[in-house]
């Protein structure tokens, strides 16, 4: 087939779709350095340029231009199989709904489904019946009514706007005084909704799910590092990446809790009703697990998943809509780890990429020459490996090294 990928970071997905003997065309964000060694088929949103910043102003939403260069590459292409979507589209099921229109088949869950997942309380309700626990949330559309749920809370407390991926726009906040300076020195106009959530301090868990009609199929459970600092990470809610599989010392003294975890995230998509490839978001708390969020399409995780499990996202994802069906074990079977780190710039000032250190596992690089700014990512490294903690030990070594190498020389 030829498959045009579509995403905020379609690196990953596109490389997957190569290795299950795929053609490619790819619609990306950034434009990357790997992403033009996987294929020249490809357009971005950004161009990266020496001498010039990595971000430009933009006048439409990023999904919005993803959209428009899928339109012109399989129009003036005109043999495309299939669209794949990755992240950029949750909170757009407009767009979704769109991209029927370009013509190849959709391989994605409807918009429906889309704005579905976006739908807080619903989603809170229907992970409810599945299992989940539930943090406290509210809504609040002005910053009167903030401040009211707020008192209503106890501290520390989680606020968010309504999207944002990767952790953007969430705070986390100590004590009222705080939350008000912050939110009062805010021009109300550009505030829409804000929710007010509990905070519940965990575990930050993942798991990973290939949907068919009549089926939930478990791929692996997945931590994730979420504001890590030794990734440089922008704030303390940033997805900094993952590490596959989950290690929890509970699961080896109690088979039957992991059983019952499995269980609650199979019976959540079996309500849900999704197709393909999806996953969802939670925190392990006091050996429970409280629901975040679902994510209906590819996470970022897919290699450390491809890694760590040998099977083909892309491929089984396929397959679902083809109603093609796996044997996939009910408990996910492991056969080695993986990590995964998004690696950020910290500098104060703006400085120019010099290079890297020689590494298979780096990728998602930034062009040579491009100016990078404070909280801006640098490249990603993915790798697989026998120990998860020597693993992450290897992770954090070539992020310094990265780092120490592209250092601003000071005069």
């Amino acid at each position: 087939m030829k498959l045009l990928v579509v995403g905020f970071n379609a690196r990953p997905i596109a490389k997957s779709a190569v290795q299950a003997g795929h053609e490619i065309g790819v619609i990306d964000y950034f434009g990357d350095y790997d992403l033009l060694k996987l294929t020249k088929n490809c357009f971005s949103v950004l161009r990266q340029k020496p001498g010039e910043l990595l971000h430009r102003p933009l006048h439409r939403r990023p999904a919005e231009y993803l959209y428009y260069l899928a339109e012109i590459m399989s129009d003036e292409q005109g043999d495309f199989d299939g669209i794949i979507l990755g992240s950029a589209f949750d909170r757009y099921h407009e767009l979704v709904k769109q991209f029927k229109d370009i013509g190849p088949k959709v391989y994605a869950n409807n918009p429906k489904k889309f704005a579905l997942t976006r739908q807080k309380h619903k989603m809170n309700n229907i992970a409810k019946k599945a299992g989940f626990e539930i943090p406290i949330l509210e809504s609040a559309d002005s910053y009167q009514e903030l401040i009211e749920i707020a008192k209503s809370f106890s501290f520390p407390l989680v606020t968010r706007g309504d999207g944002g991926g990767g952790g953007a726009g969430i705070k986390l906040w100590k004590n009222l005084s705080d939350l008000m300076d912050y939110f009062g020195s805010k021009d109300e106009e550009q505030e829409k909704t804000i929710w007010v959530q509990e905070y519940i301090e965990g575990i930050d868990v993942s798991s990973t799910v290939n949907c068919l009609k009549n089926e939930v199929q478990i791929l692996s459970v997945n931590r994730q590092l979420i504001g890590d600092k030794n990734l440089r990470a922008p704030s303390e809610f940033a997805y900094t990446g993952n590490v596959v599989p989950l290690k929890y010392d509970s699961y080896k003294t109690d088979p039957s809790l992991e059983e019952e975890h499995l269980e609650a995230i199979r019976k959540l998509f079996q309500k849900l009703q999704l197709m393909g490839s999806n996953g969802v978001d939670f925190i392990i708390k006091n050996e429970k697990l409280f629901f975040m969020e679902v994510n209906p399409r590819f996470q970022g995780s897919i290699e450390c998943v491809q890694y760590t499990t040998g099977y083909n996202l892309v491929q089984l994802h396929l397959d679902a809509f083809h109603k093609i069906k796996h044997d996939i074990p009910a408990i996910p079977r492991y056969n080695q780890c993986s990590i995964k780190g998004i690696l950020f710039s910290e500098s104060e000032q703006p400085f120019p990429v010099k290079g890297y250190p020689k590494s298979e596992w780096i990728v998602d690089r930034t062009h040579k020459e491009v100016l990078l700014e404070m909280s801006d990512p640098f490249c990603s490294i993915v790798l697989p490996c026998k120990d998860s903690e020597k693993g992450y030990r290897t992770i954090c070594d070539i992020a310094d090294k990265i780092t120490e190498m592209n250092k601003i020389d000071v005069q």
